[in-house]
């Protein structure tokens, strides 16, 4: 039973009131079914009307749906461990499924309508599916795709293996002295100065991953098989096509971030990053636990929850004193957040919700810096979405994958911004260099490393070659050696690292990571630059959800993806930052 009264969790109440009230909608709309727009079959092409009539059927269930899945998931992802959480998400997703399939033939019937000129409410959703005509089946092929998502669960196995079944051997420290070692705990644990930590840490985490390498590298080629087949039957070239076309992003904007990341005086500023980190911790050789390690322990750094909201609430402040009260009120009042770590919850962090519902933010907060920066970044992804919502009709509300990652850095960029005009010590000033030094490594450097395993790992498949858990940790650790050159240590157990990515089960995911962040620091840039214009722009970029395509709606904001130069100069900005610390 979930506990309604804990305000230190979110809130579902506005939701449903209870799992029973969720389980009499879910029945209700299992017996209802489709039938609100399945009768238009074979109709859309007799009538405008029809199509209008079928459409407003249609996201009228579609939104019950969202609804329904959301409050599974956010209640699920509360105790993961409870078995009864799980089969309601399983009931939602497959309730999905069988919508998508009982509904798949829409698509198929308006391609069939001659002279098809998309107008009205549905101009735009219209011309998406006539640009898809291509890659679109007959009617019946089309049900039976829809009918095959119910069977990719490889995510939903990582999941379970990765955040329940998975256990660690404490970590020791040089003192003897044990700690629990978790997922959320080892993000803080590899920052100590204490180098056995950090190695035991390191160690026993990725040790367990290992005993287990050959399930999760099943798992993940059954994953990147299943891309395979989709881009098949549905005519793509490759996987990044098909995956990419999904949010409306040229191939070429992928290839021009491995690019431009990838040019050598690029990687050496990161190698010498590299030499600096070993320099400043007394070390020849940097291994991969050496990487997070924080060079200015001293300072200490920890927040309370009150600091940290207050300090994130005061950064947004230049976005204007409605946009703070919004926030303010989901982080304080109506309880948007489910704060805290805990036995069976999922750990890491994101926002989610759905058309009608406020914002829900899942944190593991511990009062690390790390999580500072986490509820900046989780709250970006929030106001978008409150802004999205309230400006757009249900249709379009939803913004892409693509532009998501670019609201939550940019609200990390005007934190960073904040702190750095409060700090007068020169010790903590040095510390927050080394920090957004950091977060600009792991955010541009390290997603795009990630980018580019995905697209090595795929093009693996389409050449009808087997990834098995040795090639998969080889191409980790050969992009590791290129990354972070010769005084970089790829130690044994670091290519498990490709294993233990969530993200790879959305795939083509993480280079959105580093495009958003080099968008943001573009658009904050555009704030400094010009108060009153950078905040009206950024307003509308998040209010514009999918009502045209991401690249331009990024360009209304006045930021080009497809240009090197937006990638450049947050590399600039990355050698800034290492040109004052490397002093």
């Amino acid at each position: 039973m979930y506990d309604h009264e804990d305000v230190s969790r979110w809130d579902l109440k506005p939701l449903y009131t209870d799992e029973r009230s969720w389980d009499q909608n879910y029945e209700a709309m299992l017996q209802k079914g489709f039938e609100a727009v399945s009768r238009f079959r074979g109709q859309l092409a007799k009538d405008p009307k029809n199509l209008e009539n079928s459409l407003d059927a249609f996201f009228s269930f579609n939104e019950l749906l969202e609804k329904l899945y959301t409050y599974a998931h956010l209640l699920s992802d509360g105790d993961i461990s409870n078995q009864k959480n799980l089969m309601r998400l399983n009931q939602a997703r497959s309730l999905y499924s069988e919508f998508d399939a009982g509904t798949s033939w829409i698509r198929s019937e308006i391609l069939r309508i001659p002279d098809l000129k998309p107008s009205g409410k549905y101009a735009r959703y219209l011309e998406r599916i006539l640009i898809s005509r291509p890659h679109t089946l007959n009617e019946e092929e089309e049900k039976i795709l829809s009918l095959c998502s119910v069977t990719q669960r490889s995510s939903s196995l990582f999941n379970i293996l990765n955040n329940v079944e998975l256990k660690f051997e404490d970590a020791i420290d040089s003192k003897g002295e044990r700690h629990s070692l978790t997922l959320a705990s080892f993000q803080n644990l590899v920052k100590s100065s204490d180098r056995m930590l950090r190695e035991s840490s390191f160690h026993n985490l990725f040790s367990s991953f290992e005993k287990v390498k050959m399930t999760l590298s099943e798992n993940y080629y059954q994953k990147v098989l299943e891309n395979d087949f989709y881009r098949k039957v549905r005519n793509f070239n490759s996987s990044m096509e098909a995956a990419l076309f999904a949010n409306e992003i040229p191939v070429s904007v992928y290839e021009t971030l491995l690019e431009t990341v990838e040019k050598k005086e690029n990687l050496d500023q990161l190698h010498r990053y590299v030499r600096w980190k070993g320099k400043v911790l007394g070390l020849e050789n940097v291994h991969p636990y050496d990487l997070y390690a924080e060079p200015y322990e001293e300072v200490e750094m920890k927040f309370t929850l009150e600091e940290a909201i207050q300090l994130v609430l005061e950064s947004i402040r230049p976005l204007g004193e409605e946009y703070v009260s919004i926030a303010e009120k989901g982080l304080k009042n109506e309880r948007w957040v489910d704060w805290f770590e805990r036995p069976g919850k999922r750990s890491g962090a994101y926002s989610s919700g759905y058309y009608k519902s406020h914002p829900y933010i899942l944190m593991n907060f511990t009062g690390s810096i790390r999580d500072l920066f986490t509820l900046a970044h989780e709250l970006g992804h929030s106001m978008h979405s409150y802004y999205s919502n309230k400006n757009q009709p249900y249709p379009y509300a939803s913004y892409t994958i693509f532009v998501a990652e670019v609201a939550s850095t940019f609200h990390e960029e005007m934190l960073y911004h904040h702190l750095m005009q409060r700090i007068q010590d020169p010790k903590i000033r040095q510390f927050y260099l080394h920090y957004k030094a950091e977060a600009i490594r792991a955010t541009l450097h390290r997603q795009t490393l990630f980018a580019h395993f995905e697209k090595i790992s795929h093009a693996t498949v389409e050449n009808k070659e087997v990834l098995s858990a040795d090639f998969i940790s080889g191409v980790f650790s050969n992009l590791y050696r290129k990354y972070y050159g010769e005084n970089f240590v790829v130690d044994p157990l670091l290519g498990i690292e490709a294993l233990r990515i969530p993200h790879f089960y959305s795939s083509f995911y993480v280079y959105q990571y580093a495009i958003g962040i080099s968008a943001s620091l573009a658009l904050h840039t555009n704030l400094l630059n010009d108060p009153v214009e950078g905040k009206k722009r950024y307003q509308e970029f998040i209010s514009s959800g999918s009502s045209k395509t991401p690249i331009d709606i990024l360009k209304d904001a006045n930021v080009d993806v497809r240009d090197p130069n937006t990638i450049q100069k947050a590399l600039d900005a990355f050698k800034q930052l290492v040109d004052q610390l490397d002093t």
